[in-house]
């Protein structure tokens, strides 16, 4: 076990405390990189970190460690305990109140807020306020029970991934490439309203290759038109099979900003559903978050020229990275999507359900439509309804789905709907 501490009374008492409850091998860290260094060279169970305003190494350890096991050179993924040198005296001055939320001069809503992100990182955390024997023994217990992550598996040799010649011959041949469909429900009725395209890449050696590492590797290539036109192809295709089965529900394409800025692109998108006999507004362009190189001016102009020829604009991963109330309020836009990660939280943390409501409210102040992502379990879809959310995809409605499934599924909630309506 390593005590995280600046040296002095509470260093000392805690080491103190530890041997009594039988804990042999324990080592001292003065700062945080000692901390870590310890770890590294042994494997450790936990680490008590000091709390205290004027000390944030304490705070800033499960990033460490996050970024340590990351990086493979854990073997054993320590437990967090964050505690202090004891409560003072209650004040005089009536700040009862702020005395109890506070440890150490740091907030302990902050502090459990805090927490709550290092457990989701995989770095299990307890707090223990009060001083004491008791109290350390009570938190060290509930460590024990908590669940480690895996440590990643070092490898001999370093990852393979396909070369930027294999990503160029397979955007200029389509060898590999498909795209699936993460269909769009009526949180309520469950009715499909729409789908987002997403591309899948099937390497002859390395097999499905990720999102994650495809995305990057075109952006810097500088292919990412021609990534965005192999996909809408392919959707407006889709979108024809689903018109002729009497299934009217658009779709969405993902797009970075330099592609949206791309000149004539409203005009040929515009001009390629116009000669499929297909309604503009039937496709829907996201723009993703990777825009901050773009001149703003462009992209304005750009997202304008679109909702001008009738196709649909999406804000995507609303609540993350650059995608944020400025951007909302200076772009034209017909729809927000709520990022994922805020999705997850909703259950656990008022503040994530607060934000969301809000988000809700926001939306109808700029008479926007709102989708929500990443929607994993069953129990946060009535959460969701409660919150006014009214569009949703995710997991826990349906996984991506390759082209025949989803036309087959489409057409099922076609007639079912269909059905419902002459009853």
């Amino acid at each position: 076990m390593v005590v995280l501490a600046r040296e002095g009374h509470f260093a000392r008492r805690t080491a103190a405390e530890l041997a009594r409850l039988g804990v042999a091998r324990q080592a001292h860290a003065a700062t945080l990189g000692a901390a870590t260094s310890a770890v590294l060279e042994d494997e450790t169970d936990m680490v008590v970190a000091e709390i205290h305003s004027d000390y944030s190494d304490g705070l800033m350890l499960p990033s460490a460690l996050k970024a340590l096991n990351a990086s493979g050179r854990l073997k054993l993924v320590p437990h967090v305990l964050w505690t202090g040198d004891g409560a003072p005296a209650e004040p005089a001055n009536g700040a009862a109140q702020e005395w109890r939320d506070m440890l150490n001069g740091v907030s302990m809503t902050a502090l459990a807020s805090h927490a709550r992100l290092a457990r989701t990182a995989g770095i299990q955390v307890q707090i223990v306020r009060e001083s004491g024997i008791g109290a350390l023994q009570a938190g060290l217990e509930r460590l024990l029970d908590a669940v480690r992550p895996p440590a990643p598996v070092r490898r001999s040799e370093p990852d393979h991934s396909p070369a930027e010649d294999d990503v160029i011959a397979a955007l200029t041949s389509g060898e590999g490439l498909r795209v699936v469909f993460q269909p769009q429900y009526d949180l309520a009725s469950r009715a499909v309203v729409g789908a987002e395209v997403l591309i899948r890449w099937q390497h002859a050696r390395y097999g499905e290759v990720p999102p994650a590492v495809l995305i990057p590797m075109v952006n810097r290539l500088g292919l990412d038109l021609l990534l965005f036109s192999y996909i809408e192809k392919r959707a407006i295709e889709t979108l024809l099979a689903l018109d002729k089965a009497g299934i009217e529900i658009p779709l969405a394409v993902n797009a970075s900003a330099k592609t949206i800025c791309t000149p004539g692109l409203a005009e040929r998108l515009a001009g390629k559903m116009k000669r499929a006999g297909l309604p503009a507004q039937r496709l829907k362009i996201e723009l993703t978050e990777e825009f901050t190189s773009v001149d703003e001016l462009t992209l304005s102009a750009s997202l304008t020229a679109l909702r001008a020829r009738g196709i649909q604009v999406s804000l995507d991963d609303f609540g993350a990275g650059s995608a944020t109330l400025a951007l909302l309020s200076q772009m034209p836009f017909d729809e927000m999507k709520i990022d994922g990660t805020l999705v997850r939280a909703v259950a656990l943390t008022p503040a994530s359900r607060e934000i969301i409501a809000g988000t809700v409210t926001l939306a109808r102040l700029f008479n926007l439509r709102l989708v929500i992502e990443g929607i994993e379990d069953e129990s946060t879809i009535a959460l969701l309804c409660e919150l006014g959310c009214r569009v949703g995809q995710g997991y826990a409605l349906a996984r991506p789905m390759e082209s025949s499934d989803f036309l087959g599924n489409a057409a099922v909630l076609r007639r079912l709907d269909v059905s419902r309506a002459t009853l």
